[in-house]
């Protein structure tokens, strides 16, 4: 087991896959923690890519303070922020909703409503992801629902446990609301 999380964190480090951003799911950083979902696309490498940094930060146990800053190979940037909060917890099931502003190019979206979602796994894998709707603000025009989906794999060495609460490798796909579809992966890291 130790090769195979040995291997992934190679991978993740030196050879970004497709270099799109994973996203949200639905377990609250908790409070007082901050949780960071890293994503890069060296030298904007893979055009339809992007850079990412994803945060949570847990203003209570079940309200966090969320959002990301992204880079688009094609030179545009963005950035979402909002408010998530968890409504539903069982062992193997987080559930929770949130609403948020997205900046790009010109115009202003807003993501609501918002489905995120984990299914506990055991050994700390998990799956999740969400559901969003977009709405343009700017022009008064709904865009339509996009869908992450993504398989999380802790990473466990002795020398995380010292820094992190929990580090885990992601890879998924996401389908943005104008039906593009990317594989996605990250490095998430929970303080």
């Amino acid at each position: 087991m130790r090769t195979l999380h040995t291997t992934l964190l190679l991978v993740s480090l030196a050879l970004p896959l497709f270099a799109s951003g994973g996203y949200d799911h639905g377990t609250p950083a908790g409070e007082g923690n901050i949780d960071i979902d890293i994503t890069i696309n060296p030298g904007d490498y893979f055009e339809e890519g992007q850079s990412y940094l994803v945060w949570g930060y847990g203003i209570t146990d079940n309200d966090d303070f969320h959002g990301y800053v992204s880079h688009e190979a094609g030179g545009t940037n963005q950035i979402y922020y909002g408010w998530m909060h968890h409504f539903f917890e069982r062992e193997w099931l987080d559930l929770s909703t949130a609403v948020g502003l997205r900046h790009r190019k010109d115009k202003t979206n807003t993501f609501l409503p918002q489905l995120l979602y984990t299914f506990k796994l055991p050994h700390g894998f998990d799956i999740g992801g969400s559901i969003v709707n977009v709405y343009n603000i700017s022009d008064a025009e709904n865009l339509g629902v996009a869908y992450d989906l993504l398989f999380r794999i802790p990473i466990t060495f002795d020398f995380t446990q010292q820094y992190f609460k929990s580090l885990k490798f992601t890879l998924g796909v996401f389908r943005s609301a104008g039906g593009n579809t990317h594989p996605t992966y990250s490095i998430d890291m929970k303080f």
